[in-house]
């Protein structure tokens, strides 16, 4: 029985989501209500956490017979939208008792569609929810800019420290023989604005943070950054119709 069926727009704007999400899973469980289709998960070394939901409002149509958890490969549904072409639709179809989703992608201006099926996996032990958790500061900075700092840093270091003063937010890297700084001052063009009364520093896993500002930044402009001392930061990117927000633990040193 067909309990889910989504039809959006354009397939290649999803697989760039979706893509965002193996930043941290190579599988995982989608929910999908009425409202939209949302995903909470963890990396296997419970490290990272991804945050991703997509709106209702942003398909053409979005159908939901029943609440429906559905557990995929993310990294193989995002191979098979790589397939897609500029002017490709994107329509997804959940059968329930065949346990398969079927990924078709529609070129209207062709008259052709293309159906790919992907085989679900085992539940997961349902949808988690993220940590409730409070930061002392907040920054919203230009993502390219803050990518590229941490860029810079992975030849110096395997971590970075980042601080948010009111005036700035510096990224520090620290080798044993080299260094290296950021400094994003509150007005300049990078800093979108900062809301801090004090200072909050951490460390992290430069590896982690690449992994999740690359495709963070293809789908974003800025990146806002919640910290609070010694304690994990949360990377939210602004994106149409939904929200794509990760946590990553703190390196204690």
């Amino acid at each position: 029985m067909e309990v889910v069926k989504i039809r959006l727009p354009n397939a290649d704007y999803v697989a760039d989501l979706l893509k965002a999400v193996t930043a941290v899973i190579e599988e995982g469980t989608f929910r999908a209500t009425q409202d939209g289709m949302r995903l909470v998960a963890m990396d296997p070394a419970h490290i990272s956490l991804v945050d991703f939901e997509l709106r209702a409002d942003a398909a053409e149509e979005f159908k939901v017979v029943k609440d429906t958890e559905i557990t995929i490969n993310v990294e193989e549904l995002v191979k098979l939208l790589r397939r897609a072409k500029k002017t490709d639709a994107l329509i997804l179809s959940y059968d329930d008792e065949l346990r398969r989703l079927n990924v078709t992608l529609s070129d209207l201006r062709g008259g052709k569609e293309r159906v790919f099926t992907l085989n679900t996996l085992e539940p997961m032990g349902g949808t988690m929810n993220p940590p409730s958790l409070s930061f002392d500061a907040t920054a919203r900075l230009e993502a390219d800019s803050f990518y590229e700092a941490i860029e810079d840093s992975k030849a110096i270091a395997d971590s970075v420290k980042i601080t948010i003063r009111p005036e700035m937010v510096v990224v520090t890297a620290k080798g044993e023989t080299k260094s290296a700084q950021h400094r994003f001052v509150a007005g300049g063009p990078a800093v979108r604005e900062i809301d801090a009364k004090s200072e909050a520093s951490a460390s992290f896993s430069i590896v982690y943070l690449e992994k999740i500002v690359k495709p963070g930044k293809a789908l974003s402009d800025d990146v806002e950054i919640r910290l609070s001392t010694n304690r994990p930061i949360k990377l939210s990117f602004p994106i149409t119709y939904g929200r794509l927000e990760y946590l990553v633990a703190p390196r204690m040193d």
